[in-house]
């Protein structure tokens, strides 16, 4: 019985090690300004976008290929909303209120 309990935990920790870990990207709102105006992320990762701005903004991602877009919502000022880029493609990321504030995402 212990060895088949070692087995099945050493098969099941194999499993958990081979699983990438998705990768989080912080964008700040600075200056009316995205912090970083690309980015290039792996299917799966997220971005949390903090508002370090003293107004509101709001977050807008269109893609890929613009065929769906997400409203996360409006973003007070410290407040952070995050997003999970689960589909391959390129997409556009905006501020719906200051048109300055925009970047383009790149997920593979």
């Amino acid at each position: 019985m212990p060895t088949r309990f070692a087995a099945a935990a050493a098969f099941l920790m194999g499993i958990v090690v081979a699983v990438s870990a998705a990768t989080t990207i912080r964008v700040g709102q600075h200056g009316m300004m995205f912090t970083q105006t690309s980015a290039s992320l792996a299917k799966g990762d997220l971005i949390v976008f903090t508002n370090e701005d003293d107004v509101i903004h709001n977050i807008h991602i269109f893609g890929p290929g613009n065929d769906e877009s997400m409203d996360l919502g409006l973003q007070k000022p410290l407040a952070t909303l995050s997003y999970k880029f689960d589909k391959v493609g390129a997409y556009r990321v905006r501020c719906n209120i200051h048109p300055s504030v925009k970047m383009a995402v790149t997920v593979r």
